[in-house]
């Protein structure tokens, strides 16, 4: 039986994973259960989702060697993926306010997990983590210094949808990737991203993930008045 790298991406509505070879280089099989919660019709919880598909790879007798988590928000100091561990999730826990419809969800992902698969190491990837990489000019808002110290800033989101983009650009249109170009991730949840050179340089979410476009719970960007 070969060891599998496992990724999860328990998101607002939706839980996807997918199963690769160990080295990463190959797609095995994955499932999306999505329209969680969403309508009046939706009976199924997050918890339901998440315990079907942990209980779909147990019976499939899959070996998994390492799991990968799409966690929504790093804060101002998580950039890079990390190793998850007591102390990470309790950093996680507390940005739960920054984000409320995602890094729940996300947190009980991984925690289901490391039930499932005790002892295997597990990864956090931050969404906010691409766009950490943008100007403090266009992360600051026009408030003063010591609530940019505290933590209020544009942090942006989807950032690991957008470096998937930019990847596959990069592998089909090198030259075009390292233009100037406008993504929009689209779904339930929604934004758009301007890129150079393959980095964000701004994006319609900042402080938290109800901002700029409308979505499917979230009206958007609203006038301050």
């Amino acid at each position: 039986m070969d060891d599998h790298l496992l990724t999860l991406n328990a998101g607002s509505s939706s839980i996807k994973y997918a199963l690769y070879t160990r080295d990463g280089l190959r797609f095995v099989s994955g499932r999306q259960i999505g329209n969680i919660g969403v309508g009046p019709r939706a009976a199924r919880t997050h918890d339901d989702a998440l315990a079907e598909m942990l209980a779909e790879l147990r019976g499939r007798n899959v070996r998994v060697a390492a799991v990968g988590h799409r966690i929504v928000h790093g804060g101002a100091d998580l950039v890079q993926p990390a190793l998850i561990d007591d102390a990470l999730i309790e950093r996680l826990a507390a940005l739960v306010p920054l984000a409320p419809l995602h890094q729940p969800h996300n947190i009980a992902g991984v925690q289901a997990a490391r039930r499932a698969f005790p002892g295997v190491p597990q990864v956090a990837c931050f969404d906010t983590a691409f766009h950490a990489a943008q100007s403090e000019l266009n992360r600051r808002f026009a408030l003063p210094q010591a609530l940019y110290d505290a933590g209020v800033r544009r942090y942006g989101f989807h950032g690991l949808s957008y470096e998937s983009i930019v990847a596959q650009l990069q592998a089909v249109d090198p030259a075009g990737a390292r233009g100037r170009i406008v993504v929009a991730h689209l779904g339930n949840g929604a934004s758009m991203c301007a890129l150079r050179d393959g980095r964000s340089v701004a994006t319609t979410m900042s402080f938290s993930p109800l901002d700029g476009l409308p979505m499917g719970t979230r009206c958007g960007r609203l006038d301050a008045a």
